[in-house]
C-alpha cells in the first residue's frame, strides 16, 4: 500500500511564516509517520523567547496545558484534527518540538 501523504501547505505558506518568524532558519518541517502508512508534514517555528517563558510560567503555577502552549505557540501548519484525535502524532510532535529546544549548543568559558 503506498504512503498517504498529509501536506496542507506549500512554499507559499512557507515564505509568509519565514517573514513573520525571522526567516526561514526558525522555521522546521516535522514529518509523522502512522502505521497505517500515513505520513503527516506539521511545519513549525523554533520555541522563542516567549514561548520557552509561558512553558516556565507554567511550570511555576503547576498549569498541565504547558504541552497545548507550546503546540499553539510552535505548529504553524499541519492538520491540527490528527493530532487531537491521534494521541501518537501529538506525542510525537510534542517530542520533537521539544527537540528544537535543545538544538543549540552553549559552551562556558572561564575568563
Amino acid at each position: 500500500m503506498e504512503k498517504q501523504v498529509i501536506k496542507p501547505y506549500g512554499q507559499t505558506e512557507i515564505d509568509n511564516h519565514a517573514a513573520k518568524v525571522g526567516g526561514a532558519r526558525n522555521l522546521r518541517e516535522i514529518i509523522i509517520e502512522t502505521d497505517d502508512d500515513m505520513e503527516f508534514h506539521y511545519l513549525v517555528k523554533k520555541p522563542g523567547r516567549s514561548v520557552i517563558q509561558a512553558i516556565a510560567d507554567a511550570e511555576k503555577k503547576k498549569d498541565i496545558n504547558v504541552q497545548q502552549k507550546i503546540i499553539l505557540g510552535c505548529v504553524l501548519e499541519g492538520d491540527k484534527e490528527a493530532y487531537e484525535y491521534d494521541g501518537a502524532i501529538y506525542s510525537q510532535l510534542l517530542s520533537k518540538v521539544g527537540q528544537l529546544m535543545e538544538s543549540a549548543k552553549g559552551t562556558i568559558k572561564k575568563l
